[in-house]
């Protein structure tokens, strides 16, 4: 993350820290309370939701409902008055979408990557540029972003939105990257939540969440003026895929 942006995002932070409306972490320890996902049979496949104080991961191909969870936890963390961040090196969010879900956009601090290959502007929050294979300048300042938020303390859930970008792209990050950020986030009653299209990393006692898209339900007939009501995902949980579910996730018209 360039000097001046993490300066900015820093200086924010501790706004935010003075602000009377903090957020309802301070004093608490919810360490041992499951962070809820709001999704029906999910959260007792999660025996409660995902674990606070770890890295949990939701991956999956495009369409398969890996955002709609990430929005849904979203939601009903920011509802019930906490802070969440989406840290979005892609740009990929859809601010309508997300208040469609039910998120307060107010307690949602959205990170954007830049729209084209410059320096990332202090004033949009972006977090880098795009490229074919999320290449190493985006990601790099995503990942610091990640790193100032969590060590804030101010969010329940921290989000970084890696879809889109190759395993080449992955792979070009430090050996240790997921091992620091566990570290980071192990102490604190927070989780974060990373969302990719395929097995990224997740803490020792952190979820693995392997979606499929199992179908679509659309409104009338078959025809161009029908609409999509919801996506039916199927969700694996754990590297070895020991359990599952299947979950509707609904669209809003």
């Amino acid at each position: 993350m360039p000097s001046a942006l993490k300066l900015a995002l820093e200086d924010l932070l501790k706004a935010q820290r003075l602000s009377a409306d903090g957020p309802p972490l301070r004093g608490e320890d919810r360490r041992g309370t499951p962070l809820a996902t709001g999704v029906p049979g999910l959260d007792e496949l999660l025996f409660g939701g995902l674990p606070r104080g770890q890295v949990s991961e939701i991956h999956g191909p495009a369409s398969s409902g890996r955002t709609g969870i990430a929005l849904a936890v979203a939601a009903r963390s920011t509802r019930a008055g906490a802070l969440a961040a989406w840290v979005d090196p892609q740009d990929r969010l859809d601010p309508r979408s997300a208040a469609d879900a039910g998120v307060a956009l107010g307690r949602l601090l959205w990170l954007r990557g830049a729209a084209s290959d410059r320096e990332p502007s202090s004033s949009h929050g972006g977090t880098g540029t795009r490229s074919p294979d999320g290449g190493p300048r985006p990601l790099l300042a995503a990942i610091s972003a990640v790193g100032t938020l969590l060590g804030s303390g101010l969010f329940e859930l921290v989000v970084v939105d890696l879809g889109g970008i190759a395993r080449s792209g992955l792979q070009r990050l430090p050996g240790a990257t997921w091992i620091r950020l566990q570290r980071m986030v192990e102490s604190q009653p927070g989780t974060l939540l990373v969302v990719a299209d395929d097995h990224v990393a997740h803490g020792p006692a952190g979820v693995s969440l392997a979606l499929r898209g199992a179908g679509a339900s659309w409104s009338g007939d078959p025809g161009p003026g029908r609409l999509l009501r919801g996506l039916t995902a199927e969700v694996k949980a754990g590297r070895h895929a020991l359990r599952g579910t299947a979950v509707e996730l609904r669209a809003s018209l």
